[in-house]
């Protein structure tokens, strides 16, 4: 069987779930009074803080462990033209459609906004949008593009390394991966670059690359694209996760408690621990209870691409047209959720899931509702993953 015809449903279900969370991030941001979002209400609430913190600090790393994963099975199963072709339509093209439409809307909502006038057409002819250029909340898909790019250059030129080396790269990757503390040793790897954004992850500014952002996302990037070739190992996640999950919680507390500015080593170290915490915890947790087939939550592997592309002026429109109802923000956070994900939904089935968007960002075209699951394909067995890491 083609490695690259496997399908890791667990894995899958844990890189959608990590976008689906974005959507939750941002709801609160807008009600939270903190943050960088087009939308702040008025009248915030800090109830829900502690969840950004916990999201922010490890959402998008362990998207990009994912990432990784993925991407070694597409280099490894299909070869490199094949992962070239694949990234360029899947993200490059995506991004680029996406982003045309989506920056002069959004730009022109904030304008709007802050400007207390409801006349967008002036906006779109001020040329005001030149000035506030942004990749929006689709820059994660040019730093991925980057990481690919990084990916597939080390995997190129791995045959022309010094005898030896990757047999002892992929020696020391998987005797790190079977220690009991492993998340505090691969943290060690992204601590430095915490430390270096006073121990928070930071947004991007612009379209230009942040050397800051790209280093702190190397690491997790890395750690799945080996985690592809140690694939026999994945059943190590489901060992030790209460003690992670109880060890993240004072990590989580130096992290939040602790001023970057003052103590950036420290706080960035209590960042990393939580991060990769939580990485070990919810590939455990997926693994142990979503790596049998299921309609459901291929549906929403699927539909998760769309949900979170477009989630920006769904969610900033109902935020507005909430303004006026005398609702607290706790309250509002469910409603505003609730609806967004509901019309994404709707549309991802109806004008996405069987057209030509559904096949740009899918690979195909889908029949509407819920996918017919087949058998899961057998178990790759350990000498089998053996032989792929040499």
């Amino acid at each position: 069987m083609n490695p690259s015809s496997v399908r890791y449903h667990a894995l899958d279900s844990m890189r959608a779930s990590m976008m689906v969370l974005g959507i939750y991030l941002h709801v609160v941001v807008g009600y939270s009074g903190d943050g960088h979002w087009p939308y702040i209400d008025p009248h915030p609430t800090s109830v829900l803080n502690f969840t950004l913190g916990i999201i922010h600090s490890f959402r998008m790393p362990a998207f990009y462990v994912m990432a990784g994963f993925f991407g070694a099975l597409l280099w490894n199963g299909r070869g490199p033209s094949s992962f070239i072709s694949n990234r360029l339509h899947r993200i490059l093209l995506p991004f680029a459609v996406f982003w045309s439409l989506l920056f002069p809307l959004m730009a022109a909502i904030v304008i709007s906004l802050e400007q207390g006038s409801h006349r967008v057409i002036p906006v779109f002819l001020s040329g005001a949008l030149k000035q506030r250029l942004h990749p929006l909340h689709l820059w994660f898909l040019e730093y991925l593009l980057i990481l690919y790019a990084i990916g597939a250059l080390a995997a190129w030129s791995s045959r022309w390394y010094p005898e030896g080396l990757l047999d002892r790269i992929h020696a020391a990757y998987r005797w790190a991966l079977r220690r009991s503390y492993a998340p505090a040793l691969f943290a060690l790897f992204s601590w430095l670059q915490l430390a270096w954004m006073r121990g928070n992850l930071k947004d991007c500014d612009g379209f230009t690359p942040e050397l800051p952002i790209l280093l702190a996302y190397i690491p997790p990037f890395t750690f799945g694209w080996l985690l592809y070739s140690h694939r026999d190992l994945l059943d190590r996640f489901q060992r030790h996760m209460l003690i992670y999950f109880v060890l993240a919680v004072p990590a989580f507390f130096v992290y939040g408690l602790v001023p970057g500015s003052t103590h950036p080593y420290i706080k960035a170290a209590g960042n990393v621990l939580v991060c990769w915490f939580n990485i070990f915890v919810c590939t455990g947790l997926f693994l142990k209870f979503c790596s049998a087939p299921s309609p459901r939550w291929r549906y929403m592997s699927d539909s998760s691409y769309w949900l979170f592309i477009m989630h920006m002026p769904v969610v900033v429109g109902f935020q507005v047209l909430l303004l006026p109802v005398p609702l607290p923000a706790l309250v509002k956070v469910p409603i505003v959720l609730g609806l967004s994900v509901g019309i994404l939904v709707v549309s991802y089935d109806i004008l996405v899931r069987p057209t030509w968007i559904g096949k740009l960002l899918n690979g195909r075209r889908y029949p509407r509702g819920l996918p017919e699951i087949h058998p899961a394909a057998p178990p790759i067995s350990e000498t089998a993953a053996q032989s792929a890491a040499t």
